[in-house]
């Protein structure tokens, strides 16, 4: 079997088992969590305008939190799955492509993850319209560059989770390491090594077309963000490079299943 066809084979196979597995459940409840907590505070929080209430559940909640831990979640599946079912060497010694393994894979997350990203983003910005003070319809700048982040960030991210779990046999504490010591904490520094991080990026999407609200962030404020090219730019440049790697890694790893 080709490349292309193995590849498709994976996906199509693939998608319906993630739509029903546990971790597609857990996706789902976990991004419930956004438009949750956007309710409860256009509920209770009547200072709160719909503008600030979205710019603020959507970056410190939906971007910093969520996105990540989603993307770890569905990616990390991919091949580690595979390893933990005990069935990889069965898949590997087919007479397919090894590449075709993960990049296959890893499009039928990519297609479950945009859906929940989209519906959980999209929901979240109902709800902010909820709350009290001028209407999200109103404040140009915020849906737009919310999605195109969140979104951008859910394909480099669920990527670079795939990958990894190529080259380790625990991608979701690595994962987990990585999300919130590097992530977390090096993106939310006030140096230059942000630059590092896909963090810097993705919030250089929503400064270069969101609306000034956004600016009032910590975060975005006194902070020398990329233009709009470069950082989409930079995403795609990791988003290659990731996946190389993970495919160059299958295509030459031993799988050793330990009794």
């Amino acid at each position: 079997m080709g490349f292309t066809g193995a590849t498709f084979l994976f996906f199509r196979t693939h998608l319906s088992r993630v739509v029903f597995s546990r971790r597609g459940v857990l996706c789902l409840l976990l991004a419930a969590i956004p438009v949750i907590v956007a309710l409860l505070v256009a509920q209770f929080g009547r200072r709160v305008s719909a503008g600030d209430l979205a710019t603020h559940v959507g970056y410190y909640l939906q971007l910093q939190v969520v996105l990540p831990v989603l993307s770890l979640i569905a990616g990390s599946a991919a091949v580690a799955e595979e390893v933990e079912d005990r069935t990889i060497t069965f898949l590997v010694s087919r007479p397919i492509p090894r590449a075709s393994l993960l990049l296959g894979r890893w499009a039928a997350i990519l297609v479950y993850l945009t859906c929940v990203l989209a519906l959980s983003t999209g929901a979240l910005l109902a709800a902010a319209q909820g709350a009290r003070g001028p209407g999200l319809a109103l404040v140009a700048g915020i849906q737009g560059p919310l999605f195109a982040a969140v979104l951008a960030g859910g394909v480099v991210y669920s990527a670079l989770f795939a990958a990894l779990g190529v080259f380790t046999r625990h991608p979701v504490i690595v994962g987990l390491a990585y999300a919130f010591a590097i992530e977390g904490f090096v993106a939310n520094l006030p140096t230059s090594t942000q630059a590092i991080t896909i963090q810097f990026y993705l919030r250089s999407v929503i400064a270069a077309e969101g609306a000034p609200a956004w600016r009032t962030l910590e975060g975005f404020e006194g902070v020398a963000l990329a233009s709009l090219g470069s950082a989409l730019t930079r995403l795609a440049l990791v988003l290659v490079c990731v996946l190389a790697l993970g495919a160059w890694r299958m295509t030459r790893r031993e799988f050793v299943l330990s009794s």
